[in-house]
C-alpha cells in the first residue's frame, strides 16, 4: 500500500501563526514594531502599538509628526535628533522616552531604531521596536529616591560613621564626622588610619582594642576622645561590627560615635555636686562633733567640779555634826552622797558618749577601748577588739566617724541582738582601710529590713549614711540565728586618706574586754 503523504504546509497559514504568536509575544512584552519611510515620511504600526498609545484603530496610523505629538518635548527632540542620526550614520540605536498618554497618564518607553539601506547604501526606511518600561522606570526611580535617603541618613545622621580596612586605614566617613572633626574627606579617607583621629590619651586604648575587635568582631559603647583639627577633643562613645569574608577574615569595620560631650557635662556636674554635698555633710559631722566636744568639755569642767565639791563639802558637814544630830540625819546625808555620786556617774557616761576625751589625746583605738569597757560594765557582753592588722593613723574625721559607727553598732546590738559576744576588727592594706563588726546574737533578715515591726532599723541606716557620706563603702551581712556583721572599708588612693606608718608600739594588739581588762 502506497503510504499516504501529509499536504504542504500552506505558506501563507505558516505566516499567519507566526504573525499571530508575534503579536503574542509584543502584548505580553508590552511590546510594538513599526517601520517609517524615509521619503514620504508614511508609518505602519503593529496592533500592539496602538494599544501602547491609546490609539484607536479607527484612527488609523499616524503619520511621524502625529506619532511624536505623544511624547514630552524634551523626548520629541531626543527622537527627532536619533532618527536623523540612524538616517545619517546607518547605526542602530536606542532611546528612552517619556509619553503623555491621551488618558493623562505619563508612561515612558524604549525605542530601538533599526536603519535599512539600499543596493547604493542609503538609508531608505527605519523600523524599530517600542517597549513600555514604565514599571521598571518607576522602580528605578523608586531605588535612586531610596539609594538618596540611604546616602542622606548615612552622610548627616545626628552620629558620625566611618568604616576601616584591615590596616585600620579610614575608606569611608560620613558628613557628620568630618564636621566635628572639622577635617576635608579628601584629608581623611585613605589618607589617615583611625588612631588619627583620637587624643593622644586615647590611641594606645584603641590601638589595643582594634587588634582585639578585628578578632571578636563586636565593640560597644567604648569611651574615647576625638581631636579635633583645631586640638580640641571631643568626647564620644564609639561602638563597632565587624565584617568578615568567607574564610574569616577581617575585611573592613562598620563603626559609628556619638557625642558623649552632653553626657560627661552630666557626669562632672554630678560629680561635683557630689563633692559639694560630701563637703557639706563632712562639715556638719565636724560642727556636729566640736559641739559635742565643747559641751561635753563644759560638763567635765564646770559641773564635774562643782559636784566633787559638793560631795567634799557633804562629807566634811557629815564631820561637823554632833553626834546625836549626825546619827539623826545620817540616813539622808548618805542618800545624798548616793545621788551625788549617780550624777557624777551619769555625767562622766553622758560625757563619754558625747565625745570621749580619749578620742582627742589618745586617738581611736584607745577611745573605742573605753567605750567598749564602759558597754562590758553596763550589758554584761563581751567586746573583743582586734587591731593586728591595723598599721595607719587615720585622720581625726575619720576617727571620730569609725568611733560614732562603733557606738551605733554596739548600741544596735545591746537593745537587738541578745549576743553575748561582739568582736571589732579594724585593719588595713596599702589601698583599703576596713573596720567590722560582728556580734553572735539572733540576727534577722536583711530582706525584711524597713519592715514594720523589724528592730534594727534607724541605727542601720544612720551608719550607712555616716559612712557613705565620708566617701566609704557599707555592708551588712546578717541571717536569723547567725548573729550580724557590719562592714565599712575606705578606699585609701582616693579622698583625703593619707596612709602614714603606724608607731611600732601600737603594731599587734588584740584586745578583750569581757573580763574588765584591756
Amino acid at each position: 500500500m502506497p503510504r499516504e503523504m501529509p499536504d504542504p504546509p500552506n505558506v501563507e497559514e505558516v505566516l499567519r501563526a507566526s504573525e499571530a504568536r508575534l503579536h503574542e509575544a509584543q502584548a505580553v512584552g508590552r511590546m510594538g514594531d513599526w517601520e517609517l519611510d524615509r521619503d514620504s515620511g508614511a508609518m505602519s504600526w503593529s496592533p500592539q502599538l496602538f494599544r501602547l498609545f491609546e490609539r484607536p484603530s479607527s484612527q488609523g496610523i499616524p503619520d511621524l509628526n502625529e506619532a511624536l505629538g505623544y511624547y514630552s518635548l524634551e523626548s520629541v527632540e531626543l527622537t527627532r535628533a536619533a532618527f536623523w542620526e540612524a538616517i545619517d550614520t546607518g547605526a542602530r540605536l536606542e532611546l528612552e522616552q517619556t509619553v503623555h498618554l491621551p488618558s493623562g497618564a505619563e508612561r515612558f518607553h524604549a525605542t530601538t531604531i533599526v536603519p535599512v539601506k539600499n543596493h547604493r547604501g542609503r538609508v531608505y526606511k527605519l523600523y524599530g521596536t517600542t517597549q513600555d518600561i514604565t514599571e521598571r522606570k518607576l522602580a528605578e526611580q523608586e531605588l535612586r529616591r531610596k539609594t538618596f535617603e540611604i546616602e542622606d541618613l548615612y552622610q548627616n545622621a545626628p552620629c558620625g560613621y566611618y568604616s576601616l580596612d584591615a590596616d585600620g586605614m579610614i575608606i569611608r566617613i560620613n558628613e557628620t564626622l568630618l564636621r566635628w572633626l572639622g577635617h576635608d574627606r579628601d584629608e581623611i579617607v585613605g589618607r589617615m588610619r583611625a588612631f588619627e583621629l583620637f587624643s593622644p590619651a586615647s590611641r594606645a586604648l584603641f590601638g589595643q582594642v582594634f587588634r582585639t575587635f578585628k578578632k571578636t568582631g563586636l565593640l560597644r559603647n567604648m569611651d574615647i576622645e576625638l581631636l579635633r583639627r583645631d586640638g580640641s577633643s571631643l568626647p564620644v562613645l564609639l561602638s563597632s561590627t565587624a565584617i568578615f569574608d568567607a574564610q574569616g577574615n577581617f575585611v573592613a569595620s562598620r563603626t559609628v560615635l556619638s557625642d558623649n560631650s552632653d553626657r560627661k557635662q552630666l557626669e562632672l556636674e554630678r560629680a561635683a555636686h557630689a563633692a559639694r554635698l560630701a563637703e557639706l555633710s563632712r562639715h556638719m559631722v565636724d560642727v556636729q562633733e566640736n559641739e559635742r566636744r565643747k559641751f561635753a568639755a563644759e560638763l567635765h569642767d564646770h559641773t564635774s567640779p562643782n559636784l566633787a565639791a559638793l560631795q567634799l563639802t557633804l562629807t566634811n558637814l557629815a564631820r561637823a555634826l554632833p553626834a546625836p544630830v549626825l546619827a539623826e540625819l545620817e540616813p539622808l546625808l548618805d542618800d545624798a552622797q548616793a545621788l551625788l555620786l549617780d550624777t557624777i556617774t551619769g555625767i562622766r557616761d553622758v560625757c563619754t558618749n558625747l565625745r570621749p576625751a580619749t578620742l582627742d589625746y589618745a586617738g581611736l583605738i584607745p577611745a573605742v577601748q573605753d567605750y567598749a569597757q564602759q558597754f562590758r560594765q553596763r550589758t554584761g557582753i563581751a567586746v573583743h577588739l582586734d587591731t593586728t592588722h591595723f598599721t595607719m593613723q587615720l585622720p581625726s574625721n575619720v576617727q571620730s566617724l569609725l568611733f560614732r559607727i562603733t557606738q551605733e553598732a554596739l548600741t544596735n546590738c545591746a537593745k537587738h541582738a541578745r549576743a553575748t559576744n561582739i568582736r571589732i576588727q579594724l585593719e588595713n592594706s596599702d589601698s583599703l582601710l576596713c573596720m567590722e563588726v560582728a556580734d553572735d546574737g539572733v540576727g534577722f533578715d536583711p530582706h525584711h529590713l524597713g519592715e514594720s515591726g523589724t528592730a534594727p532599723g534607724l541605727g542601720l541606716i544612720t551608719m550607712k549614711e555616716r559612712a557613705e557620706f565620708a566617701g566609704g563603702a557599707f555592708e551588712l551581712k546578717s541571717a536569723p540565728d547567725a548573729g550580724t556583721a557590719i562592714r565599712v572599708s575606705f578606699d585609701l588612693q582616693a579622698g583625703e586618706f593619707r596612709r602614714q606608718p603606724r608607731p611600732a608600739r601600737n603594731q599587734v594588739v588584740e584586745h578583750s574586754i569581757s573580763a574588765g581588762r584591756v
